[in-house]
């Protein structure tokens, strides 16, 4: 994003002032070189102290401030996200920032007066005379069940005045949001004790502890801020019938989903619908399933509901997919929902899939092509007010300039749009368009043996927008197995276009079973080396020791098994950061097994015998060159995932294939690798968290 200067509005209380100077410093570090000016707005909420939340207006704390967007006064203003409306009108946009403080609620007390915990609580009010301060329905309903016996009192004011009413003996506790205690105070307040409350006991809203930003609609600057911290919209197409009829990609987009919106003809099986709370999806992984049906005009949910949800959840930086029955671009206003992503500048994916047309003729024998008895067919539907049925004619390139002709001939007019397909979802498809009456300047002899389908009527003159950081770009995707799927997601939430093309395999070198079990500690510093040891380990993972690690990434892969680790740095993710971690323990008469690859340095394993462990250096797997056996297919961009893709890539193509294309790598060692006319411009591409810069992320620094 380019230099800018924004005026930003927050509301005036403590709370707002200092949560807004906390997302600015976000921002400042986001997105280098923006200025930022801070307009205090005074809301309704502000004013009015009396009105209990429950019975205010949706707008109550953001009136002012979305008429001071309107009017021009602020560029943007920052809220806490449960404080904005359900509905945001038309003429507002808004998305939600990546980084959510503790959504948790807790009880406020002052000190002496109970004990960390809900049972101290309860014990102090078994008397009756016990007053709870409440500010919503949830807290007072949660209050009453754990403290029947309690008085319990509506409190208004900003977070510092409720805190002072406790304080001055007006409460013996208050039930508040952790999220907005700690971002003013940055830890526990003065003069009263926080006991958080688990989250299985009282759920707090979706929103809680996350921030908003909302901007007049339109605005070019605000929305490409956003599409940072947005990912793509997938719509997927789920086949019909049988679970099975999804593809192998849908069904791994469904294992990424945080929010499906599930169609009413699905394979059974494929999703477990639960209109209240999470259900399972593929993999296992917990993801908000929305029934959003239709079936024969009775619909669970009206379109324009429908395509609202997609946006706003794409908005809260969600992973969405949209699961269509049958395949999505047939008869199911998918247009209508892509559309409105078009509008907020939102990436999305569509995945083809098994229509019904497909299954009821192929599946069942009534064949519709048969060689010497038909040529084609035609497929529409009577709900439709379309006038125009587009032609598709199949394996017509050779053929494609007399087909025009007789299309020509046939009441076409020759300025009909038309289209040429080559290697439909391969590395190297390609859409040429031309009209009825210049098909043959786009399609030169040489090519009349290539395959492809030929797409004749209005349709000819789509195709899907570009959008997103990455625009539509195609992206060589050079790494391994082992990280291939996460990258190709990751490029995808940016808006690119990946091409898989892995240029180096994992091989382990070692198995592992009970014996693992007699060391302390498990040391494994990669996503990669953490799928290596669970995928070659046999052992009871119960009888595991403890695990360090180098990284949120290598964390997060560790957390899939089910295991979080013991020791991880804070925020230097390299190896250097683990090794400082190291440097506090006492590992005296610890035995500590290093698992790496052939390439990892020892240094991890030197700084683990410093400190008095009894370290077993294994080399885990093998990084080995292998490429396709074809020649390079076009791209824009190629990413690199560790130093030993780039080394395979120069080796088979040379860094001549780099002129003229953009270069992303994951780490400074990987840019290192590269040749110094390349590596200056390469950017860092983090794909846990999809982002592009030029330098690198504090996130960032772990090594692959």
């Amino acid at each position: 994003m380019k230099k800018e200067s924004f005026t930003v509005g927050a509301r005036g209380s403590a709370l707002s002032r200092a949560q807004t100077a906390g997302a600015l410093d976000f921002l400042r570090v986001r997105f280098p070189g923006t200025d930022y000016c801070v307009v205090t707005v005074e809301t309704p909420g502000d004013r009015d102290l009396t009105t209990p939340i429950e019975k205010s207006a949706p707008d109550f704390f953001t009136r002012d401030l979305d008429e001071a967007v309107r009017d021009g006064r602020i560029d943007f203003a920052i809220h806490s996200a449960k404080d904005l409306s359900p509905k945001i009108a038309d003429d507002l946009d808004w998305f939600w920032l990546p980084e959510r403080a503790d959504p948790r609620d807790c009880w406020v007390v002052r000190p002496r007066q109970a004990r960390p915990s809900r049972a101290g609580v309860a014990a102090l009010v078994a008397a009756g005379s016990f007053k709870i301060g409440v500010s919503s329905e949830r807290r007072a309903a949660f209050a009453k069940k754990v403290c029947p016996k309690a008085k319990l009192l509506p409190i208004r004011g900003s977070i510092d005045s409720r805190i002072q009413q406790l304080r001055d003996g007006r409460y013996d506790a208050v039930l508040m949001a952790l999220a907005g205690i700690t971002r003013l105070y940055g830890g526990t307040p003065p003069g009263v004790e926080l006991i958080p409350i688990p989250i299985e006991e009282l759920t707090p809203p979706e929103a809680q502890g996350y921030l908003a930003v909302v901007f007049r609609a339109g605005d070019a600057r605000l929305m490409a801020m956003r599409a940072h911290f947005v990912k793509a919209v997938r719509f997927v197409s789920a086949g019909v019938g049988d679970a099975g009829l999804c593809t192998v990609q849908g069904v791994r987009d469904l294992e990424e989903a945080d929010v499906v919106l599930a169609d009413e003809l699905l394979g059974a099986g494929l999703v477990g619908r639960d209109k209240r709370g999470p259900s399972r999806c593929g993999s296992g992984r917990d993801s908000r399933v929305i029934d959003v049906g239709k079936r024969c005009g009775a619909h669970s949910m009206k379109q324009a509901e429908i395509t609202q949800l997609i946006c706003d959840e794409a908005r809260k930086g969600r992973r969405v997919v949209r699961l269509k029955g049958g395949d999505a671009g047939l008869f199911g206003r998918l247009a209508e929902e892509t559309d409105a992503l078009t509008a907020l500048q939102i990436p999305f994916v569509v995945r083809p899939g098994v229509s019904a047309l497909v299954a009821a003729t192929t599946g069942t024998g009534l064949l519709l092509t048969r060689r010497g008895e038909s040529r084609g067919f035609t497929a529409y539907t009577p709900r439709s007010t379309g006038t125009e049925t587009p032609q598709v004619a199949f394996m017509a390139t050779r053929m494609a300039a007399d087909e025009a002709r007789r299309l020509v001939h046939g009441g076409w007019p020759k300025a009909t749009p038309c289209a040429f397909v080559f290697d439909a979802a391969g590395p190297r498809e390609e859409v040429r368009t031309a009209t009825l009456g210049t098909v043959r300047k786009i399609l030169p002899a040489k090519e009349e043996d290539r395959p492809g389908l030929f797409v004749v009527g209005r349709a000819a003159a789509g195709g899907w927008p570009r959008l997103g950081l990455l625009a539509g770009r195609r992206v060589l995707v050079t790494c391994s197995d082992a990280v291939q799927a996460r990258a190709m997601t990751a490029v995808e939430d940016l808006g690119g276009r990946p091409v898989r093309w892995p240029l180096i395999e994992l091989c382990a070198t070692r198995t592992f079973g009970d014996e693992v079990a007699e060391y302390d500690a498990i040391v494994l510093t990669s996503p990669s080396s953490v799928r290596m040891f669970f995928a070659n380990c046999t052992c009871d993972l119960r009888r595991l020791g403890a695990f360090y690690t180098c990284g949120a990434g290598t964390d997060a892969e560790l957390r899939r098994h089910g295991i979080a680790s013991d020791v991880v740095p804070a925020s230097d993710f390299s190896a250097a950061g683990l090794i400082a971690e190291i440097k506090k323990l006492d590992l005296h008469g610890k035995r500590v097994l290093r698992l790496r690859s052939a390439k990892a340095g020892a240094d991890v394993a030197r700084a683990l015998r410093r400190a008095g462990a009894k370290v077993d250096d294994v080399v885990l797997y093998e990084n080995r060159a292998c490429a396709p056996e074809e020649a390079l297919p076009p791209f824009d961009d190629v990413f690199f995932a560790s130093a030993s893709a780039v080394v395979s890539f120069l080796a088979r193509y040379g860094a001549r294939a780099l002129r003229g294309k953009g270069v992303l790598v994951m780490g400074g060692p990987t840019r290192a690798a590269l040749p110094k006319r390349f590596s200056a411009k390469a950017r860092i591409f983090d794909i846990l968290t999809p982002n592009i810069s030029g330098t690198v992320p504090v996130n960032n620094k772990e090594k692959r």
